[in-house]
């Protein structure tokens, strides 16, 4: 028993003595591992956010291409770091390569949707069809543009809802950009009763739109015809020239004003009427 013991007590001191060594070996590798990587990642956080503000701050690079730049500017650091990390403490760099080529074999299997939006998201970053800021309609959703990212497109509606939407459904419908040509298009249909001057009334709507600050008279001059002869009015279509961001409220405020210009040209809007006949 006591040959047993001391075999043991041997076996054991050898062991510790033999991990002591590889600690006092591996100690100082694996600290200077982990300041790399501390060090690593603030310095991507920082140059992520510089070259941002780079591409932001740049008139000839929209928010979508300087968001882009900053992100992958980030990763490639980000993965820098990490290798050099591994490689202090003696991993083999070239057998990580295979092992996340592997992996990425596998989770793009098992991934196809995601990686869709990852293509799209690449080729809506490169070809910007729409950018940050822009008013656009996305797979029947409209709203302004907020964050173009590699997976998703996030819009915010008029009444300040937050859509987020996978860019492979964004690419695969219709893209509606109503910003990008700088200028559109008010069109708004008034009806008049069929007793009033069709040719005062255009000629109302024309002064009234000339009038209001926001409309562009540059282009086309604001624009009356009759559209059609409804079944209690006749219907008058106005067209005026605004930039996007001013679009809803042309809109409104015209609707409102031409009414006034209406009533004060004796123009009268007809409620729908109904002709009983009796036999």
């Amino acid at each position: 028993m006591d040959v047993l013991y001391t075999n043991f007590s041997q076996l054991a001191e050898t062991y510790s003595n033999i991990a002591l060594g590889h600690v006092i070996v591996f100690a100082p590798k694996l600290i200077l591992s982990l300041i790399v990587l501390w060090v690593g990642i603030s310095l991507a956080s920082k140059i992520h956010k510089r070259v941002f503000e780079i591409t932001t701050e740049s008139a000839h690079i929209d928010t979508t291409l300087g968001n882009f730049f900053a992100s992958i500017t980030r990763y490639i650091l980000l993965i820098a770091t990490l290798l050099i990390a591994v490689g202090i403490v003696g991993v083999d760099v070239a057998k990580i390569f295979t092992i996340f080529a592997a992996m990425t074999l596998a989770i793009g299997l098992a991934l196809q949707g995601t990686m869709s939006n990852v293509a799209a998201g690449i080729l809506l970053i490169v070809f910007r069809p729409y950018k940050v800021g822009d008013y656009v309609q996305l797979n029947g959703e409209e709203g302004y543009a907020e964050e173009i990212n590699i997976f998703s497109t996030s819009l915010r509606t008029l009444d300040n809802v937050k859509l987020i939407m996978p860019n492979a459904a964004c690419l695969s419908s219709t893209i509606k950009n109503y910003s990008s040509l700088g200028l559109r298009r008010v069109d708004v249909v008034f009806g008049i009763d069929y007793g009033d001057d069709m040719d005062t009334a255009m000629q109302i709507i024309k002064d009234v739109a000339g009038a209001h600050p926001d409309v562009i008279t540059s282009r086309e001059q604001p624009w009356a015809k009759v559209f059609g002869l409804g079944d209690s009015s006749v219907d008058i279509e106005m067209r005026v020239w605004c930039k996007p961001e001013h679009y809803w409220d042309v809109m409104y405020d015209l609707t409102k004003s031409v009414k006034e210009g209406f009533d004060a040209g004796g123009i009268t809007i007809p409620y729908p009427h109904q002709v009983e006949i009796q036999k």
